[in-house]
């Protein structure tokens, strides 16, 4: 029953059209009442079906790229580089997609949905630099970062409905799950993680590259391009901490992470991205 629940909250809210500005939504909005504190602790099964409505909303702003040949190259490294994180196995599996905009930034949505943009794929000199940016965004779904952007009354009221302590009509359950995937959104979208989440990202995935056997090193050298970015005043990583404050401490990281030589890896990246 549950499960039959979850999968009909899911067809509601891909059919539901989220705001284009997030900035509008209310941000005093009523839950429903609590007849438990305890905090919800969500189930892989909810995480995908929340992230599925969160790249939904993703998606309303950012058209796909529909290049079969990055796409797959992009899947591959990624898959690559799960069977190394701390979750290798998640409900439904992780996917990878590209969106085609100019602007460089790359999105990690509950349950393994990651999107990169056109704009940061060009940025990309080499298959250990896609990889570094993958690894920063499988890192944050390891960590579960976009579920802790649901805010505390909405995450004990999921749990009371969850189970089965509170009775509501399927409007106030949707609700409040719509009301989720706008926390999820606003913070990938406009706010942001905070510069714990980050950095812890940023560090994890040194240690990620590496086991992967993809050089860390190459998470710097985006680092530094997106630094440069920012001094143009363009948009791009304005949700994201300073890259230079960011380049700081992953050089200090680098010291101890070994390296890897990532001239094997040209002729692949090559032919996959090179126009």
């Amino acid at each position: 029953m549950k499960k039959l629940i979850l999968i009909f909250m899911c067809f509601l809210l891909l059919a539901w059209k989220l705001p284009a500005n997030l900035s509008k939504v209310s941000k005093a909005k009523k839950g429903v009442e609590l007849v438990s504190g305890a905090t919800h602790q969500i189930s892989e099964e909810e995480e995908y079906y929340i992230g599925r409505a969160v790249a939904a909303n993703i998606l309303s702003q950012y058209p796909l790229w529909k290049n079969n040949n990055v796409t797959r190259y992009l899947n591959l490294i990624g898959r690559a580089l799960v069977l190394k994180s701390e979750r290798p196995e998640i409900f439904g599996g992780y996917h990878f997609s590209l969106l085609d905009t100019s602007e460089a930034n790359a999105f990690s949505a509950p349950g393994g949905i990651i999107f990169l943009t056109r704009g940061i794929v060009a940025m990309a000199e080499n298959e250990d630099e896609l990889a570094a940016i993958l690894a920063h965004e499988i890192q944050h779904v390891a960590a579960k970062d976009p579920l802790k952007a649901i805010k505390s009354q909405r995450m004990k009221a999921l749990g009371t409905f969850a189970a089965g302590e509170a009775m509501g009509s399927s409007n106030q359950v949707l609700t409040i799950f719509q009301d989720s995937v706008l926390d999820i959104s606003g913070t990938l979208l406009q706010k942001g993680y905070s510069r714990g989440q980050e950095k812890d990202a940023d560090l994890q995935a040194l240690d990620l590259l590496a086991a992967a056997g993809y050089n860390p090193g190459a998470l710097r050298a985006m680092l530094e391009k997106c630094r440069d970015i920012e001094k143009k005043k363009a948009r791009a990583f304005s949700a994201h901490p300073s890259a230079a404050k960011r380049i700081d401490y992953v050089s200090d990281a680098l010291k101890k992470v070994p390296g890897n030589d990532m001239s094997v890896r040209s002729a692949r990246f090559k032919k996959s991205i090179s126009r």
